[in-house]
């Protein structure tokens, strides 16, 4: 066969080539279409699945930490709250006890009591006679809502008798609010 010119390369080249090409692809355009979307369609439903499994597995975590986590939050909530009030009377009760340092009795001393194994808390220690008076065992240990529980069923006399001791020496609040609020008239 004898070697094509240069115009029968460039017609087949520039004309039958890109008419061919147009020919094949207008048959074959409508298969490799299909296959196309197809292979689209697999890999969308496949990224579509893989993600609803992924929020389902958390959406499933989230329910699980929701309802075993808010019990355990709220313990610890509880444990910190408890800690922060009896830190707070323990502070209060030393101011109480600093105040009736400088006005109160010359007997009067202030010592460390040891507050859960913590650093120590500062309480008023009474003179050895007027603590064994009160009708409350160690009350000098005890803080005030220790106190508080103890007052409820004591005799008008011994309420006046803690009252008038809690007001000379811590005068913490919470303890005389409660006696006030029992020795008031029911009715």
């Amino acid at each position: 066969m004898p070697e094509p010119s240069g115009t029968d390369r460039a017609m087949e080249l520039f004309v039958y080539g890109p008419i061919g090409l147009a020919a094949y692809l207008r048959d074959t355009a409508p298969s490799f279409l299909r296959l196309f979307v197809s292979r689209g369609r697999a890999i969308v439903d496949g990224q579509r699945r893989s993600a609803e499994g992924q929020l389902a597995n958390a959406r499933a975590v989230g329910e699980f930490a929701s309802a075993q986590g808010a019990p355990q939050v709220r313990r610890v909530v509880a444990d910190a709250l408890a800690t922060a009030r009896t830190r707070t009377e323990e502070a209060l009760d030393y101011l109480g006890g600093l105040a009736a340092d400088v006005g109160g009795p010359p007997a009067a001393r202030v010592r460390p009591v040891p507050a859960d194994g913590d650093q120590p808390s500062f309480r008023v220690a009474p003179p050895p006679d007027e603590y064994e008076q009160l009708a409350i065992r160690d009350y000098d240990e005890l803080s005030a809502s220790q106190v508080v529980e103890r007052l409820e069923g004591l005799p008008r006399g011994e309420l006046d008798a803690i009252r008038a001791y809690e007001a000379s020496h811590r005068a913490r609040n919470t303890v005389l609010g409660k006696i006030e609020q029992l020795q008031r008239p029911v009715g």
